[in-house]
């Protein structure tokens, strides 16, 4: 989304509230903000306690950021820029605190440096659930009906009855992953379209079962049994990848499998072998591997016509966009008054604003 505003020009400026010396209540210092599709008038609160907003032209490589880091007491992180271990000890000695926009903060932020350094990391839980789960499905159904190969077509183009596609509410769909997100997708798909859904999830979800009428599967199970495979949970050590050579083997044939969560979480490798045996037809990914993954590479090159990759954007709707910018300044603001958030990651999580830590 563009950054409109007609009074500011956000690009490598700093922005300081007209007549203010930039100190409020003795807070001082610049907060750092990246990425685009951010409304700069969500930003005013931090405007009002004081600080400037410095927000740099994107992208932002490794040594931009350590430049743009220099003297900022805060950083809300909406870009695609890493922040190293190698940034991060650079603002050491100003940063106060690390506020991602989103969930899956892993792959952007160092966190566990961050802890060391003494930097607190928050992302914004709930905030992205509907637009993450309404582009999945959107996702799912562009894939089962296969709409993108016939956009332009004024005339149908198949030849015979098994080339055409079943109904979303024949075809058997699994979800891995039952957060807020897994549940709002299976609420979607059950409610809306009368889709039969089994899931898997590492606890699983009674209430959600007899609400929904949906089953719980092991993972192999789950995988033997879908006709449409949705991957649906955060990217972890226990994730990293979950679906893996022996799950993607359970496959049936022709099945699609949507990974709108991170890429990590499936095996490039083992889904290369699986699209080259017929047991993957499609793959939808919302974002994708690093440029330097070779699995990764092998998969454009051989089945980029069977891949529907987008870019990272599942949670980028302007109601989305807005709540976790909301979140990202309140914890901004509670960080630097208090020195902790609810929303909080890493070893910081679970300390609440202004109630001290029990150290004994």
């Amino acid at each position: 989304m563009p950054q409109t505003v007609a009074t500011r020009d956000v690009s490598d400026r700093h922005l300081t509230r007209p007549g203010s010396a930039g100190e409020v209540a003795g807070k001082a210092g610049t907060i750092l903000v990246t990425g685009a599709g951010i409304d700069p008038s969500l930003l005013e609160p931090l405007l009002d306690l004081g600080f400037d907003l410095r927000r740099p032209r994107q992208p932002l490589s490794e040594n931009r950021l350590v430049h743009e880091l220099k003297g900022a007491v805060a950083y809300l992180h909406g870009g695609e820029e890493r922040a190293t271990a190698r940034a991060l000890e650079s603002a050491a000695h100003t940063l106060k605190v690390v506020a991602f926009l989103g969930v899956g903060y892993e792959n952007f932020i160092d966190v566990a440096r961050a802890d060391e350094l003494g930097i607190v990391v928050t992302n914004t839980p709930g905030a992205a659930t509907d637009s993450v789960a309404e582009f999945t499905v959107g996702q799912i159904f562009l894939a089962n009906r296969r709409i993108f190969e016939h956009l332009g077509n004024r005339l149908p183009d198949w030849t015979s009855p098994e080339e055409l596609p079943h109904n979303l509410r024949r075809r058997k769909i699994g979800i891995v992953g039952m957060g807020s997100i897994g549940t709002r997708i299976a609420e979607m798909l059950t409610m809306a379209f009368g889709a039969e859904v089994a899931y898997y999830s590492r606890t699983p979800k009674k209430d959600v079962e007899e609400r929904l009428g949906i089953t719980f599967l092991p993972l192999h199970e789950l995988a033997e049994n879908s006709d449409i495979l949705v991957v649906m949970v955060p990217l972890t050590e226990k994730t990293n990848p979950m679906i893996d050579a022996g799950v993607l083997a359970r496959l049936r044939p022709g099945t699609i499998l949507v990974n709108t969560a991170r890429p990590a979480v499936v095996d490039p490798g083992a889904l290369h072998l699986c699209m080259a045996e017929g047991r993957v037809s499609l793959a939808v990914f919302d974002g994708f591997y690093g440029p330097d993954c070779a699995s990764a590479n092998r998969l454009l090159a051989d089945f980029g016509h069977r891949l529907l990759v987008t870019g990272h954007i599942a949670s980028h709707t302007r109601e989305a966009m807005d709540r976790m910018v909301c979140q990202a300044v309140a914890s901004i603001e509670n960080v630097l008054e208090h020195g902790a958030d609810k929303h909080a990651v890493g070893n910081r999580a679970g300390r609440v604003p202004g109630v001290p830590r029990n150290n004994s």
